[in-house]
C-alpha cells in the first residue's frame, strides 16, 4: 500500500487539521522558540570604550581640544587601529605636559565606566548593568 492510498483510507486534510496547524503555528511555536533566542538579544555586548573623566567635558566644551584628541590621550589603540574596549591610560594630572606628548604608557582597567555605541545595537542587559567588566576579564583571560 502506498502513502497516497493510506492517506485516502484515513481521510483527507479537513477542518480539524487546519485548526491544529493554525494553533501550532500561531500559539505554540512562538512560545517555544522565543526563550531560545532571548539570550542572544539580552546578552549582546554593544561596541564600547572606556568613559573619559567628567572634568574633560569642560576642555571639550571650550573648543580647546576635540573628542578624538582626548580619546587618543586617554585610551590606547588596538593593533587594528580601534580604541581599546577594556583599558585606558592611567591619568597623571601632575605631568600634564607629558600626557599631551603621549609619552606615558601605564594602562589600567576602565576607571570611569564605559560609553556604549548604540548606533548598531539597542541597550541590553549588559550595558544597563555594566557587565562589561566580566567581558573584559574574560578577554584578558583567554
Amino acid at each position: 500500500m502506498l502513502l497516497e492510498e493510506a492517506m485516502a483510507e484515513v481521510g483527507e486534510f479537513g477542518l480539524f487539521q487546519y485548526l491544529l496547524i493554525g494553533y501550532l503555528v500561531v500559539f505554540v511555536a512562538p512560545l517555544r522558540v522565543l526563550p531560545l533566542f532571548t539570550h542572544i538579544f539580552t546578552f549582546l555586548v554593544p561596541p564600547h570604550r572606556c568613559r573619559l573623566p567628567t572634568h574633560l567635558s569642560l576642555l571639550e566644551s571650550s573648543n580647546s581640544t576635540t573628542t578624538e584628541s582626548l580619546l587618543d590621550l586617554y585610551i590606547p589603540r588596538e593593533p587594528d587601529g580601534t580604541f581599546s574596549q577594556c583599558s585606558m591610560y592611567l591619568p597623571n594630572t601632575t605631568m600634564m605636559e607629558d600626557q599631551w606628548n603621549n609619552s606615558f604608557t601605564t594602562t589600567t582597567s576602565c576607571l570611569y565606566g564605559w560609553e556604549y555605541d548604540y548606533s548598531i545595537f539597542y541597550p541590553t542587559i549588559v550595558s544597563e548593568v555594566s557587565l562589561i567588566d566580566v567581558h573584559c576579564i574574560s578577554l584578558l583571560t583567554y
